[in-house]
């Protein structure tokens, strides 16, 4: 008879509790990438270990408060929605550990370790589906040092990255509730062990020997060098009197002149670029800024700019309408939107941000539609998005689906208070490899960076110590074809279904089972019949 190794008190429970909340401090937010595989182990074995209703009411205020450590730096100038974030994001974090404790002891043997995993998987897919922020805070996020790795997601998307370092965690467990004894794991374990392998060396393999070739294009990306920004902080009374429509024609005067100056200064710079070599240059969010009456004087001096020096210009433009009375919705009067200028000075597109940020963006900003516009030039098929569009693998997908090269992006990192948030670029470049696609990205408050659709970071400037926040790279003008951009997310649906069939089935079998004693126990009683009468 089989021993069952599992869920039995641990009289060291809250031990493993101290070790794993120590190690998952460090997994997300500034993460420290091992911790990301290590914490997970100790709280499992935590939660396995300790008395059901107990063990979960502590772990889910432990991990709440791990994630208020990771992110509040981040999110400090979010004031009490940061509470809300942390009651509801604890949560999510959590959910996982709960379906292990729940589900696992239901199945047998090796495929039990696939539990938290899927369950991991699972929460985040869902949640990136209905909650704001995309993946921001999504796990894989905190390998973006393992290059090797992350070569995972150009057929997996990031969640099988997510999988494979939480599956660690569950299959160190199922060893050590074998006593360390290989000779009850070593199976399993050898499983793992060239799965994980066999990832890391095909990572290293594409990396090494399929590494872009062919034409490149110099390409730059700008972030303003003046640190004043033009509109009003939303706490102030002048932003009040943005929303109410009130500001008096001196204060419209001296916002467009900041914005003006603010403008001035990127379109200095960028002919410097330009004049240097550049064929395609962008900005970041929230530079480039103007009131609605003067749109079309701004616009002309970016055409004038893009058909003097040649060059494609993704022009990220926030427009700013303070009259009430022109606006088709009273509390709308923000319009965030890339427009692709041409070296003839001709508009190609203009892309209106789809995917807006909780808060005043999405109260008071213009959705654009779920699409992304592309123009075919010389130097491949270029696209733009602006910011939070890029933690939606989904939404970035359409890109591949449309065979776009090179995306041109902007974003806001954070605000001057907080430091902004680099990692956040980071994020954005992992949709290179998801897509196939290569990324020239400004982040006011974070960081610059471009990178190839191999997710090598080819050119990177952080806003507080650049002596000039410019970068420029030479990217590849044709990106590739993935799994993951032709096939999407079937890999989180797949998780999705085998949690829900795990959870299931054992209750089906078990209905099954009663009904079948009857049948059985009469079938026996017409055999032993039928003897007597013989």
């Amino acid at each position: 008879m089989k021993k069952d190794f599992r869920i039995s008190h641990d009289r060291f429970s809250f031990l493993w509790l101290a070790i794993g909340t120590l190690i998952l401090l460090f997994s997300n937010g500034t993460p420290v990438p091992a911790a990301a595989w290590f914490g997970p182990i100790f709280m499992l074995r935590f939660l396995r270990g300790a008395k059901p209703v107990a063990g979960l009411i502590i772990g889910y205020f432990v991990n709440a408060g791990i994630f208020f450590f990771q992110w509040f730096p981040a999110f400090q100038d979010a004031g009490v929605m940061f509470s809300l974030y942390t009651a509801v994001f604890g949560l999510l974090v959590f959910l996982p550990y709960v379906a292990d404790r729940l589900i696992s002891p239901r199945v047998k043997g090796f495929v039990s370790t696939l539990v938290f995993p899927a369950a991991w998987v699972t929460v985040e897919f869902l949640s990136q589906l209905y909650l704001p922020l995309g993946t921001f805070f999504n796990l894989a996020y905190t390998q973006s040092t393992n290059l090797p790795l992350l070569q995972l997601m150009s057929i997996t998307g990031l969640w099988g990255v997510s999988f494979l370092v939480t599956w660690f965690s569950s299959v160190v467990n199922f060893v050590w509730e074998r006593g360390f004894d290989l000779k009850t794991s070593w199976k399993g374990t050898a499983i793992y062990a060239f799965i994980l392998a066999a990832v890391l060396l095909g990572g290293g393999l594409r990396l090494a020997y399929f590494r872009p070739t062919g034409d490149t294009v110099r390409v730059s990306v700008l972030t303003t060098d003046i640190d004043e920004e033009p509109l009003p902080d939303d706490a102030t009374p002048e932003y009040a009197d943005l929303v109410a429509g009130t500001w008096s024609e001196s204060m419209k005067q001296d916002i467009q002149r900041k914005m003006d100056e603010m403008n001035a200064d990127l379109f200095e710079r960028a002919r410097v670029e330009a004049q240097a070599g550049s064929k395609i240059i962008t900005f970041s969010e929230f530079n480039a800024q103007t009131l609605s009456d003067t749109e079309e004087r701004v616009l002309g001096q970016a055409k004038t700019l893009a058909r003097e020096e040649g060059i494609y210009l993704a022009f990220l433009l926030e427009v700013t309408e303070p009259d009430i009375s022109k606006r088709q919705d009273s509390s709308i009067f923000w319009v965030n939107k890339s427009v692709m200028i041409t070296p003839e000075g001709e508009i190609a597109y203009q892309y209106v941000k789809h995917n807006l940020l909780i808060g005043p963006e999405t109260e008071h900003t213009v959705r654009g539609d779920r699409d992304i516009q592309f123009v075919d030039t010389p130097y491949g098929r270029l696209a733009s998005v602006i910011c939070l569009d890029m933690e939606y693998p989904a939404f970035m997908r359409l890109a591949a689906l449309k065979d776009v090269d090179i995306i041109l992006s902007g974003a806001i990192d954070g605000t001057e208070a907080t430091n902004g948030n680099p990692l956040h670029s980071i994020m954005a470049s992992y949709r290179t490899i998801e897509s196939g696609f290569s990324l020239a990205r400004a982040g006011y408050y974070g960081q610059n960076i471009a990178a190839d659709y191999q997710g090598r970071i080819l050119a990177l400037a952080n806003h507080y110590t650049a002596g000039q926040r410019t970068i420029s790279a030479w990217l590849p003008t044709k990106g590739v074809k993935t799994i993951y951009s032709r096939f999407g997310d079937y890999f989180p649906i797949m998780s999705c279904v085998f949690l829900l069939l795990v959870y299931i089935l054992p209750g089906i079998s078990a209905v099954i089972a009663k009904q079948n004693v009857p049948k059985e126990r009469n079938n026996r009683a017409v055999y032993q019949a039928h003897i007597v009468i013989e």
